[in-house]
């Protein structure tokens, strides 16, 4: 046995997080309505987005031995929570691809307790045989491409995963009351246990809602499929999509919504505590605000929109700006901004005023209003644009470079994001580079702290709040590990070599940290668990 348990790790890391004020306020405020006490309970760790974790990283040299890693053999699942259930006892509820499932990850225990069909995907499944087998070719086949490949896309032809079905069940949140909520398609998916607070209890989906029913019938055919997903601060359900921002509460019943015509949305959403729904479209940053019993998009309500650079570029997989908007500024006296990567012919970290725009403010040149806050050249070079939102950490955000020099094409001329995802750093070239900023207050303007120029897997690690370190997921030569820099200096603290095998690549999922001694990956191949040796 480990010589703290996952519920006493867990204790003295919210008692630390909750003793230092100071450290407190560089972090968003707690929701309320999501479940308590969780290391994860919303995809990008909370509502504000910002990737940050309470979590320690392991400082030093580590090199993991096959007896330290824990493999659950299935279908790509990048929705992730941690439940916590007050017992002592922890489960993971994850989705993606035909499923939904949970894990029981108390103390040493890696198994799945249930898993339910999304309706009408029950055959997109492998045997885990299949998949061990699928793995151990493609990791004898780096050299190889085309083995590599033919061996990846049986695995993708069976189990119906492609382009299109990327975002199926990727933004997911639980509720206080342990009610895990993801979305396929245009329906959203409310799941619990049968046995309320039993962590051996079997999952059912307890309720579906399709948003395009709380919608006039030619409106219809307009929206696609779910990608922004978030619990407000009053407890409704927040969701985007390609033509329309919506909130429901819990049951999912007393939708309101604003339609947005043809505006694509390619990404997640952020919320703040004062009503403020940030997002992101093929046009426009938007906020609208939601004060409980009204959505609006109203300037006189709080609500506002901003163009920002925009240029199509066939390599990116997002249409506008390719990454969630994040929040930055949470204490009292901080300035309080949206941050995302524009996708301007030269791409720029971007900052928007949050809440009204100070009156002294001057709108900067080159800027597309004086909504912008700041706008700042990368100095890492992206083919397009930055796929993956920002991190996000005091007056600190830090971006990685994510779109891919090298991409596998299909047929039709467009991006296979899965095939060009598990071979960049292996048989192509990957994504080069991360670099960090942080915000000046007095001078209204973002700063370059530092340049780290690593290949990087399509895989986020998040910021350390315990360690002030961020942690990048690079692939090089077929080689997967954690790269953990200084926060302030980018400076590498340690590090952590995963291996060869194609099971460590998260294909636009995470790397999780659950206690000081494990970390969760939502792998391509089904989840993972990372463990420092036993003691």
């Amino acid at each position: 046995m480990r010589t703290n348990s996952l519920t006493l790790v867990l204790a003295a890391v919210f008692a630390v997080a909750q003793a230092n004020a100071q450290d407190r306020a560089a972090l968003p405020p707690t929701n309320p309505y999501l479940i308590q006490n969780s290391v994860y309970p919303s995809v990008h760790f909370d509502p504000a987005q910002t990737d940050t974790t309470s979590l320690p990283v392991w400082k030093g040299e580590t090199k993991i031995e096959p007896s330290q890693v824990q493999w659950l053999p299935g279908v790509t699942t990048i929705g992730t929570v941690h439940r916590p259930y007050g017992n002592g006892e922890h489960a993971i509820l994850f989705s993606g691809g035909n499923r939904i499932g949970k894990i029981r990850v108390t103390d040493d225990h890696f198994e799945i307790i249930d898993e339910v069909a999304v309706p009408g995907r029950e055959d997109n499944s492998m045997s885990t045989t299949e998949i061990r087998r699928i793995a151990k070719t493609m990791e004898k086949s780096i050299g190889d491409e085309q083995r590599y490949l033919r061996a990846y896309r049986k695995f993708l032809m069976e189990t119906k995963q492609a382009s299109a079905t990327l975002g199926n069940g990727v933004y997911t949140l639980m509720d206080k009351d342990g009610y895990y909520y993801a979305g396929w398609g245009t329906t959203v998916y409310k799941v619990g246990d049968v046995r309320p607070g039993d962590v051996h209890s079997p999952i059912e989906i307890v309720k579906s809602y399709d948003v395009r029913d709380g919608v006039p019938a030619n409106q219809r055919d307009k929206l696609s499929r779910i990608f922004g997903f978030a619990m407000t601060y009053d407890g409704h359900l927040a969701v985007a999509m390609p033509g329309i921002i919506a909130v429901m509460d819990r049951d999912m019943e007393h939708m309101q919504y604003i339609l947005l015509g043809d505006e694509a949305v390619d990404n997640g959403i952020s919320v703040d505590d004062k009503g403020g729904i940030y997002c992101v479209t093929s046009k426009y940053m938007r906020k609208v605000v939601w004060d409980g019993k009204r959505l609006s998009d109203k300037e006189e309500d709080g609500a506002w929109r901003s163009e920002y650079d925009y240029v199509p570029n066939a390599k990116a997989l997002s249409r506008g700006a390719g990454n969630t908007p994040s929040l930055m500024g949470f204490g009292p006296d901080d300035d309080k901004l949206v941050v995302l990567a524009d996708a301007g012919s030269e791409i720029s970290v971007i900052a928007f005023w949050r809440d009204e725009i100070p009156r002294d403010f001057r709108q900067k040149d080159g800027t597309k209003s004086r909504r912008i806050a700041d706008q700042l050249p990368l100095k890492i070079k992206v083919p397009a644009t930055i796929e993956w939102s920002p991190h996000v950490y005091g007056n600190g955000v830090m971006m990685m470079a994510s779109a891919w020099p090298d991409p596998v094409k299909q047929e039709d001329g467009k991006v296979a994001v899965f095939e060009t995802v598990l071979t960049a750093g292996v048989t192509r070239e990957a994504p080069v580079g991360a670099e960090k900023w942080s915000w000046n207050s007095r001078t209204k303007s973002f700063k370059s702290d530092w340049v780290a120029n690593v290949p990087v897997q399509w895989t986020l690690h998040p910021v350390s709040a315990a360690s002030n370190t961020v942690s990048l997921a690079t692939l090089d030569k077929g080689v997967y590990s954690l790269l953990h820099l200084d926060w302030e200096t980018g400076k590498q603290v340690g590090s952590v070599e995963l291996g060869t095998n194609p099971i460590f690549n998260g294909a636009g999922g995470f790397f999780i940290p659950l206690t000081e001694d494990d970390i969760y990956l939502t792998g391509v191949f089904g989840p993972v668990r990372i463990s420092k040796p036993r003691k």
